[in-house]
């Protein structure tokens, strides 16, 4: 009877298991899970060549080291493989596999593509020392949760793509060492509050290798989700509720902002989430172009409810006038056609005033107009600043 493995993600090519079955689990001894002690032991033989792992191990159709959805009871160290560094054009499939224990393929040498999709590591995983001659690619793989330790201590990338896709607890990268043509790609990946730095510092690399080869499109984005990550460092999170789910009081939140000095990040945070929102860390101006329309808009409403004067000129010389004026009365009552052309005249003279252009044939009527014209130019600036030099900095790379 063959096994019964076969993968769960694959949906273009089905992968089956081409092994028999080991005993009446249906399964063979690599895709059984909850192995005997003894079975473990012929396991590890098998893995580590002490037993003709050709046999079982090697995919001479696929030409490919196959360990799709091996389950790994044990601790394993990779580095005692010998007999797998025999075939330099050899591919590692290690999609789907469980490792249970730990397992450390410290100074192992790929000489070509290795694979982790949907791997699943429950305990430590170590890549020091390795040399990874090919592209290295994990895609939905699982981590435990990342500690301070780096499983890429030192790892040396030489092929041209290390992806990391779709990774819910990212890892460390901290002493990384990649070659001047390896494409280092996080895609989707993704640190818990408890790993921020990580997750800024994991950016950060991504971001210098990709301007060491010049991929200038993702340094970008590399840069936005440094920042984005850095940003949430910037103020502690306090809870706010109590181990047995209760509000706290505002007083007690107060006392604890003051005792840890909390207060002390609040200035940076503001100044944070508005290099976020406003520019999006200088890599999104269409977000300055959206809070533009959303600045004129609402101005252009205020100049409504404050009053407007347009003049109407004939060979130059003002010839008649019209007054804009809405009160609480005549936005609820008032006719709908009238209030919209109004508003569009409103709008008009809010994007002149906005833009700093100002031609003087729509002025404001009273003080209050004055001051929201005064803070709209002083917005319009600034704004217009901001948008020219993040779209000068997307052009520029």
């Amino acid at each position: 009877m063959i096994c019964k493995w076969k993968s769960k993600h694959n949906t273009k090519n089905i992968v089956k298991c081409r092994r028999d079955a080991y005993d009446d689990s249906g399964y063979c001894l690599f895709h059984k899970q909850n192995k005997t002690k003894k079975e473990n032991e012929i396991f590890n033989k098998i893995i580590n060549g002490e037993l003709k792992s050709e046999l079982y191990i090697w995919n001479s159709k696929e030409n490919i080291f196959d360990f799709r959805g091996f389950v790994f009871d044990e601790e394993i160290k990779f580095s005692d493989f010998k007999n797998y560094i025999n075939k330099e054009d050899a591919v590692f499939d290690f999609s789907e596999a469980i490792f249970g224990k730990n397992v450390y393929f410290d100074n192992f040498q790929f000489k070509h593509d290795v694979y982790f999709s949907h791997t699943e590591f429950k305990r430590i995983v170590s890549f020091k020392n390795c040399i990874f001659e090919g592209n290295c690619i994990f895609k939905k793989t699982k981590f435990r949760t990342t500690s301070n330790i780096s499983p890429f201590y030192k790892a040396k990338f030489i092929g041209q793509h290390l992806i990391f896709k779709d990774i819910e607890n990212g890892l460390k990268f901290d002493g990384i060492i990649f070659s001047q043509n390896t494409r280092f790609i996080l895609d989707n990946v993704e640190y818990d509050k408890v790993n921020y730095l990580n997750g800024r510092n994991a950016y950060r690399i991504a971001k210098n290798q990709s301007n060491i080869i010049g991929d200038y499109h993702e340094v970008g984005r590399y840069y936005y989700k440094e920042r984005w990550y850095n940003g949430k460092m910037i103020f502690p999170s306090i809870s706010f509720w109590n181990r047995n789910g209760e509000g706290l009081k505002k007083l007690v939140l107060f006392k604890s902002i003051k005792q840890k000095k909390h207060y002390k990040h609040i200035i940076p945070k503001l100044m944070d989430l508005t290099a976020k929102h406003v520019v999006g860390y200088g890599e999104k101006p269409q977000n300055v172009l959206f809070l533009s329309f959303i600045l004129i808009s609402v101005f252009a409403y205020l100049y409504m409810i404050a009053g407007l004067k347009i003049n109407i000129y004939t060979n130059y010389i003002i010839d008649s006038q019209e007054i804009i004026k809405y009160n609480l009365d005549d936005l609820l009552k008032g006719n709908i056609k009238q209030f919209f052309k109004d508003y569009l005249q409103a709008w008009y003279f809010s994007i002149v005033t906005f833009t700093t252009v100002g031609y003087g044939d729509i002025i404001p009527i009273n003080f209050w107009g004055k001051i929201l014209s005064s803070i709209e130019m002083f917005l319009g600036v600034t704004v217009v600043a901001a948008w020219t030099s993040t779209l000068v900095r997307k052009i520029s790379r």
